[in-house]
């Protein structure tokens, strides 16, 4: 993949992620419906230190398998993005808090949460039948262009969704005029 598609996937993928963070911090009750909508209700958020075994070393695989997308590139977006649109914060403030991100206990806080919630997800057997399927060509394939694609049809959908609603108002407009 060109290196301009990768920083369009990058671009794409942090603004969805931030969006989304930004939206679910600033109510609990979101959360829960985005779990509910997503089918995620079950997992839970757990920060506790992950255990040292051999699903654990498979998970680390399989994140690495997964390509340029991951979580240590997202937080890099969202913090960067987050010191563009800050008046407030110096870029010394901005650099402790990427290297606390990307280094320090928040760092293994993050890491645990990932860590836990694959464990919570997938069994080991799944986890291995997953690095087999990344490592393959239609695996890479599916790391190079699948946020994209999800991305271009949550887009597309949003536009729909917006027409149906502006459509929908104007129907119920029309008809409250008309009784």
């Amino acid at each position: 993949m060109k290196m301009r598609q990768k920083k369009i996937i990058s671009l794409i993928l942090g603004l969805t992620i931030f969006t989304v963070c930004s939206y679910a911090q600033s109510d609990s009750a979101k959360i829960a419906a985005l779990q509910k909508i997503f089918g995620m209700a079950k997992f839970k958020v757990d920060t506790t230190a992950v255990k040292e075994d051999s699903l654990t070393k498979k998970i680390f695989t399989l994140r690495a398998e997964r390509g340029p997308v991951n979580l240590d590139n997202v937080l890099k977006f969202i913090i960067q993005n987050k010191e563009a649109n800050d008046t407030v914060h110096s870029k010394k403030y901005y650099d402790a808090l990427s290297d606390e991100c990307q280094n320090g206990h928040s760092h293994q806080l993050i890491e645990n949460i990932l860590i836990n919630l694959y464990r919570q997800c997938f069994t080991e057997p799944e986890i291995d039948q997953l690095i087999l399927f990344y490592k393959s060509s239609a695996g890479k394939k599916m790391s190079n262009d699948f946020m994209v694609l999800s991305i271009t049809a949550a887009m597309a959908a949003q536009e729909i969704v917006k027409a149906t609603a502006d459509k929908l108002d104007m129907e119920m407009k029309v008809r409250g005029k008309m009784k």
